[in-house]
């Protein structure tokens, strides 16, 4: 059956394996204010003598902010500016390394300006964020020799162990950024999800009320059938218990991502892969179960129990939302719905129906190891590439991932039965921060994350989250157990990706340029006839004028694009 790559061999064979997730912070002593730049020195004479010495990375970057749980805003630069416990120690790892940064932090809100304007003017910096750089202005860059290969890097100033993570190891998924001279020129975020010894990434998928069906006394719906049944059911009877029929289906009429269409086998984006495995790209509007899928949602819409203004946050937290489409593992969901008092809290359950047709339901889900896209980070040609290369030593280090994720042990966590649990009772801001967030200088920041899941503690979590809302006896059990499921009797199911476009190479100049010009015209109107058809304003005897049009739009190109984008990925 298929399952989620699994990639165990590489993650036994790295550095990073355990658990590791959360936060970090930062200290420093040295700050000059003007032009907002901060040397990132060491916090004692000792070490400040030890500092001249040091090789000094310039980093252009975002002013992270965070939240605590006394509501205050703080920014990676209160960190770097105060006494931070937990800066202070990423300043001496990289300190033992030879390094000291120096930080050039922009305002979040202004950064996309700010990077647009020094690049016109020449970039005077070592290391700079490019999040939010667009793909041309990227490409001229390296053209014009600004932007340095890490790849080069790696293989010739750092450790061998880094090069291995790197080329074969985890770390080994930047390969997708790789150009078309060869080359690498940014790092991205890495996630690895360990269960067990196997990578699995988080699943996303429809997920119902499971507290409403054990109220109405209604098994799990298996089929498409009994899921539009107890869904009516939950109407008619009354589910939430305010006397309306108004209890309702967050589906999106004009996407395929909303949990249901994975049920009758579609991808989930209009260019997506037939599986998880082979590696053929393909669109939702030519696999099988694209018309029985319509006519179910039409089902739905015509006897009133979608939720047509798809937005749901004040059906969801006014206790109307019977099934919604969002992550399996996440709680937060619940903790928005308002329930009468002296009920036990909202149960969002995972749920995967057969629709009967002879085509299988997908699971969609991500990778087990992962690149993430929300932030990349870039070397410069003034860059010193001997230091650069001792920073990618600790960037891809179990070090750098608990001090990022979790802080500093009996400070900001603890380890209990051999578990890393995060300080939440601490009346510290940057150990509060740090429960709730990974390090500020991660995520769009100045550094890549390196996170780590441990699959099985996230669950236990999950069951935790359950007793705080009144699951005394079993906490959120269910919830838990159907990815537990997925994750130990994979061959059981049929997996999807969640985010094709994850899978695919960096797109060149030109399919980058052709890709947007298809999709302005194909999303337009994909999305349109999708809704109409859900809600019966355009025919299903129209298809063929449907689907003729839509390739006129050149969705046959788009998807050759991306085919081509994914096979240079796994050449």
């Amino acid at each position: 059956m298929q399952k989620k790559r699994m990639w165990a061999a590489l993650l036994a064979a790295t550095m990073v394996m355990g658990s590791l997730a959360g936060c970090g912070a930062k200290d420093s002593e040295d700050k000059s204010t003007s032009g907002g730049k901060t040397e990132v020195g060491s916090a004692s004479e000792s070490v400040q003598e030890e500092t001249k010495e040091l090789d000094t990375i310039k980093i252009l970057g975002v002013d992270r902010p965070g939240t605590d749980n006394a509501g205050n805003t703080v920014y990676l630069s209160d960190w770097v500016n105060g006494d931070s416990k937990i800066w202070q120690r990423l300043t001496s790892d990289l300190a033992e390394r030879g390094i000291q940064l120096e930080l050039d932090l922009i305002a979040e809100d202004q950064y996309e300006t700010v990077i647009q304007t020094q690049i016109a003017a020449g970039l005077d910096c070592d290391m700079v964020n490019i999040h939010g750089v667009d793909s041309k202005t990227r490409m001229n860059l390296i053209k014009q020799g600004v932007l340095i290969p890490i790849n080069e890097i790696w293989d010739t100033y750092s450790e061998e162990s880094t090069k291995e993570f790197y080329t074969t190891g985890d770390g080994s998924v930047l390969e997708l950024n790789t150009m078309e001279d060869g080359n690498i020129y940014w790092l991205s975020p890495i996630t690895i999800g360990d269960y067990q010894g196997e990578s699995w990434g988080s699943v996303k998928g429809a997920m119902i009320r499971k507290d409403w069906l054990d109220k109405l006394n209604i098994e799990m719906p298996e089929t498409t059938d009994e899921l539009y049944d107890a869904l009516l059911a939950f109407q008619e009877q009354d589910a939430n218990g305010n006397g309306a029929k108004d209890e309702l289906t967050r589906a999106s009429l004009s996407s395929f991502y909303n949990g249901i269409a994975q049920m009758f086998g579609l991808g989930t984006d209009l260019v997506c892969f037939t599986d998880y495995e082979s590696g053929v790209v393909t669109s939702p509007w030519y696999q099988d179960g694209i018309k029985d899928y319509i006519n179910f949602m039409k089902k739905l819409y015509d006897a009133g129990l979608l939720d047509t203004a798809e937005s749901g946050t004040e059906n969801k937290v006014e206790n109307r939302l019977a099934l919604i489409c969002s992550w399996w593992a996440g709680t937060y969901e619940e903790a928005a719905v308002v329930v009468p008092e002296g009920q036990a809290g909202a149960n969002y359950v995972g749920i995967i129906c057969d629709s009967e047709t002879g085509v299988s339901p997908v699971v969609s889900i991500q990778d087990g190891i992962q690149k993430n896209s929300n932030y990349e980070v870039a070397f410069t040609s003034q860059a010193n590439k001997e230091a650069v290369g001792r920073l990618l030593d600790y960037l891809c280090s179990e070090e750098f991932s608990t001090l990022t994720e979790y802080g500093i042990e009996g400070y900001s966590y603890e380890v209990v039965d051999g578990v890393k649990v995060k300080i939440t009772d601490s009346d510290i801001s940057e150990v509060q921060l740090i429960s709730n967030l990974p390090a500020l200088w991660t995520n769009n920041a100045i550094l890549p994350r390196l996170e780590v899941v441990d699959r099985a503690q996230e669950l236990a979590t999950v069951v935790e989250a359950g007793y705080s809302v009144g699951y005394e006896e079993s906490g959120y059990s269910d919830k838990a157990n159907v990815i537990k499921d997925i994750y130990e009797n994979s061959e059981n199911y049929v997996f999807t990706q969640m985010t094709p476009s994850a899978s695919l190479a960096v797109a060149t100049e030109d399919e980058t340029q052709r890709s947007a010009d298809l999709r302005a015209d194909l999303d337009t109107y994909y999305k349109e006839l999708l809704t109409k058809l859900i809600m019966g304003q355009s025919s299903m005897d129209d298809w063929d004028t449907y689907i003729a049009e839509m390739k006129e739009l050149g969705l046959d190109e788009l998807i050759e694009i991306s085919q081509n984008r994914y096979d240079r990925a796994n050449k």
